[in-house]
Formats: C-alpha cells, structure tokens, sequence
C-alpha cells in the first residue's frame, strides 16, 4: 500500500482535483493517528435524484462544504462616511439612495466609521448564495449592534454596509465597557477580522 501511494504521489502531480496528502507524509498521519490532517477530504455518495443529477448534486456539495465570509469577499474597506443616506462613497450613491427610498431605518445611533465588502459575483454564484441570505446571517450574530444595508443580487457590485450602533462601540460582547482607547474603527477592523474568519454562511 505504501508503494502505491507514493506512486499516486507522482501520478497526481500537479493535479488540483487531486489536492491530498499522499506517499510517505499520508502514511505518517496513518501511523501516528494524526488529528489534523494537512488536506482533510470526505467521499460522499449520492443518492435519489442527486445521484443523476449534476445541479442537485452541486446544491448538496453546497450544503456541506464550509463556507465562511472571507470565501466570497474580493475586498474590504473601512471609510469615514458621517451620513448613511448620502454615502460619500461616488460608486455607492445610487443603490444606497434607492435602499434608503424604500427603507426608512432609524439611523440614530448609528457610527459614522462604515465597513464597505465588496462581495465577488462567481464566488456567490457557484457557492449559491444572495444577499439576503448573508445579510440574515450578519443580523443573527450581531443582532442590534450592527446596521445592515446592501445591494440587490443582480446589481453589477455586490456590495454590503455595515455600521455599528453607538452602543455596540460602548460595549463588547460580554457587555463590559471596552478602553477608551478602542476608536469606532479600530473596532471596526478588529470586527471585520473576525466576521470573515468566523462568520459561517454555509456548510459543516
């Protein structure tokens, strides 16, 4: 068995479907019963209608495949932008206009730091996911800390707003007061960290 996995080794050599940990360094994870493995993969067999059909059998791989902010993002931006409804971001100007025609959000005590993600359109579309969808899972784990405001699915850039409300930047998670140090964007970068390394859209 080691003989042919290192042979499998060189067969697959430059293969990016094969991306898996062959030869003598598999055969070490084997032995020593390693808990982490370098390239963890799973073989899974359909069955019914997914089985014959390569639509459902990809709206299955979906369902599993892990899928965190960060895989769907082409980039960030952090901008002191002091009016939500009249964004000083030029590209941004109409759909935020229009969101705001149609949705009349108390914008209070929201902050004027905003994160800008700009969202990448294959990356959503083969991952089968909107906006909606992402929005819903934001607003689930940060509740009222965050205010949400994004783009519709066919617009040309897939575009998300977030702002932090005057209380969330008060306090942190476990509702203690934060240092005076801490600056409504440094907070907002350290916030933007962790939703793209943290924040599962889909997937075990």
């Amino acid at each position: 068995p080691a003989t042919q996995m290192t042979l499998n080794t060189f067969h697959y050599a430059g293969v990016s479907a094969k991306n898996v940990t062959l030869g003598v360094p598999r055969l070490k994870e084997i032995i020593n019963v390693s808990k982490n493995p370098k390239t963890p993969s799973l073989t899974v067999f359909l069955k019914g209608v997914a089985a014959k059909d390569a639509e459902k059998a990809k709206d299955v791989l979906c369902r599993l495949e892990h899928c965190t902010l960060r895989k769907v993002t082409a980039n960030t931006a952090i901008y002191y932008d002091p009016d939500p409804r009249s964004t000083c971001i030029e590209e941004d100007k109409e759909w935020v206009n229009i969101f705001y025609e149609i949705d009349d959000s108390d914008l209070f005590n929201a902050s004027p730091w905003l994160l800008r993600l700009e969202l990448d359109h294959k990356r959503m579309t083969d991952k089968k996911l909107t906006m909606e969808a992402i929005a819903e899972k934001i607003n689930h784990n940060f509740k009222d800390d965050l205010k949400v405001i994004y783009t519709d699915d066919n617009a040309d850039r897939l575009v998300f707003h977030l702002r932090l409300s005057n209380t969330a930047s008060d306090k942190d998670a476990g509702g203690e007061e934060l240092l005076d140090k801490m600056e409504d964007d440094q907070l907002l970068r350290a916030l933007e960290q962790n939703m793209l390394s943290e924040l599962t859209l889909q997937g075990i």
